[in-house]
């Protein structure tokens, strides 16, 4: 369903004292590019989780990226950070990302993946190592999808060895240590510590569906009025339209409806 067609619903969310706002960042509020160190939130996103952040109890960034890297690349006030899916957060008062403990321990784990997978490099291909996940991206490989195939069960083999866990997001593949944290966990956190009687999640790949999966348990288990809204692009996966409640046209469609979002709260102050 479009967002569009369910402004009776979204309306009656953000005008709730304790409303919720939480976004992916690539894909969503940022374009997806080539180069990963390239993307850039739009400003017109940046500047309505600005004001959207001063009016509601809890705007959130979560994102597989570094917690830092989030905090850096989107750089408002008022805002939570999360990074690697829900395994870190910014602790602004700090200057300094916090790791859940349990995924601590896997440090030697992940820097054995590396040792592993370096020399399996090709040209285009790119090892991110964000402390606590790795992310192999092959985006300007020559060959994306032949790439795919061919490196998936390498990678694979590789996480097993290392004692950690394959996943897979546009045109990446990320190992994880088994530590059963993920975005719906991150999600279901702040619902929690932020006391959300009503909740709304945007995001647009694979890692995203996990936060509308448990968007939907809250909801069906009457703890949080919550909703996950599906980002759509030409390479949106078929689980995040088949587990997303709405969805929105791209990043400029983002646009839209945080400044829809923004003046229906506006409009509850008043």
């Amino acid at each position: 369903m479009l967002w569009q067609d369910a402004t009776d619903i979204l309306r009656s969310l953000v005008q709730t004292p304790q409303f919720g706002l939480i976004t992916d960042v690539d894909g969503t509020i940022s374009p997806i590019v080539p180069d990963p160190d390239e993307a850039r939130v739009t400003a017109q996103n940046r500047r309505l989780l600005e004001e959207l952040g001063k009016l509601l109890p809890l705007v959130a960034v979560i994102s597989g990226r570094a917690a830092a890297d989030v905090q850096a690349r989107v750089g408002l006030p008022h805002v939570l950070y999360v990074g690697n899916h829900g395994f870190e957060r910014w602790v602004t008062e700090r200057a300094e990302a916090e790791v859940v403990p349990e995924v601590a321990i896997f440090r030697p784990a992940l820097e054995e993946a590396i040792r592993a997978l370096r020399p399996l490099l090709i040209p285009g291909m790119r090892l991110e190592d964000k402390a606590w996940t790795l992310s192999l991206h092959y985006r300007q490989t020559a060959d994306p999808p032949t790439v795919a195939m061919a490196f998936r069960p390498l990678v694979e083999r590789i996480a097993g060895e290392c004692g950690l866990v394959l996943y897979e997001g546009r045109m990446v593949f990320e190992l994880r240590p088994p530590v059963k944290v993920n975005k719906g966990t991150a999600v279901r956190a702040m619902v929690r510590n932020y006391k959300l009687d009503a909740a709304l999640f945007l995001g647009d790949d694979m890692t995203d569906v996990d936060a509308f999966v448990a968007l939907r348990e809250l909801r069906e288990q009457n703890l949080c009025r919550a909703y996950g809204v599906g980002v759509l692009s030409v390479a949106t996966p078929e689980p995040v339209l088949d587990n997303s409640d709405f969805v929105v046209d791209g990043v400029v469609g983002v646009e839209t409806l945080f400044g829809w979002l923004l003046n229906a709260r506006k409009a509850s102050s008043t």
